[in-house]
């Protein structure tokens, strides 16, 4: 199975807590996948797990009566899709109308909110394997629909998006850290812990990539530099001779030519100056380098 289908297996696993929970959870998934008919109410999906939780919360909060069928369809490719179709039948009403939640009901109240959440990811969630990327999408079907998950993650300060893809609207999550809280809210303690550990295991190999790159670009840095210094400093004593410039430069020149690749730093150090004093140095034999140039190029 994916690692989404896992998710959602442990989700499912679980009851919610309380009645007003599975209410919430079935309002979601009702909105998403239900239709109305004359004789009562259809909720087709092409997921078993989501079929079972269904059965199991309908159970759970009614006494209605209602059937489950399966069928195979080779629209597109071959797949089961299921089918659960509440009846019409006296309390049909009473009960579809139990979890007709506002928007306010949602966000200010905690329980409604977790159980919408969790129904909204069992029917059209897809979360990818922190390993390969930081990702939670919601494939929904109408913009009225999107407008209402997105905008139920925002109130709740989650970096949230909206975008067309392949003839869905697509609400999506990339923050590893809202990914996180979805995953607690929704009861996948397994799944979060797991994922908490990919985020910090990947944090720290980036981390530690990145000094390595910054060390290797410094080490880059100092080589080139002390290459450049180098070839100044024999132009200059192949031109006029090192005893020409002042004891001070003629140091400096002398401790680059015998330490190729030290950094700036600890040039300075072993002459007891500051590093902008021994950069200064280089300075003034970089004048002269360039004044050397100037004149052949006028010869």
């Amino acid at each position: 199975m994916s690692y989404s289908s896992n998710v959602k297996q442990e989700i499912t696993k679980k009851i919610p807590a309380t009645n007003l929970e599975c209410l919430a959870e079935i309002s979601s998934i009702f909105e998403n996948k239900s239709m109305s008919l004359k004789d009562g109410v259809e909720i087709k999906m092409e997921n078993s797990i989501l079929a079972k939780r269904v059965y199991s919360l309908i159970k759970n909060t009614s006494s209605l009566k209602f059937g489950i069928k399966y069928s195979v369809t080779k629209k597109f490719t071959e797949h089961k899709v299921y089918t659960i179709t509440l009846y019409k039948q006296k309390g049909l009403k009473e009960f579809l109308d139990s979890f007709k939640f506002s928007y306010l009901d949602i966000i200010q109240n905690d329980e409604i909110f977790r159980g919408y959440i969790r129904g909204f990811f069992l029917s059209c969630g897809y979360i990818k394997d922190p390993k390969k990327e930081y990702s939670l999408d919601f494939f929904v079907d109408n913009e009225e629909l999107a407008g209402k998950i997105y905008n139920i993650l925002f109130s709740k300060k989650k970096k949230i998006f909206k975008t067309n893809k392949k003839n869905k609207i697509l609400v999506y999550l990339r923050n590893s850290e809202d990914i996180m809280d979805i995953l607690v809210l929704m009861d996948a303690l397994q799944h979060f812990f797991e994922y908490e550990e990919t985020t910090i295991i990947k944090n720290l190999k980036n981390k530690t990539i990145r000094e390595m790159n910054w060390e290797v670009a410094n080490e880059t840095k100092t080589l080139n530099t002390g290459n450049y210094q180098i070839k100044m400093i024999k132009y200059i004593g192949e031109k006029i001779g090192l005893n020409s410039l002042s004891p001070v430069l003629e140091e400096a020149a002398f401790l680059r030519l015998n330490n190729p690749e030290d950094s700036l730093q600890s040039l300075a150090d072993m002459i007891n100056i500051s590093k902008s004093g021994i950069r200064n140095r280089f300075r003034r034999i970089e004048e002269i380098y360039n004044s050397l140039l100037e004149e052949e190029k006028n010869s």
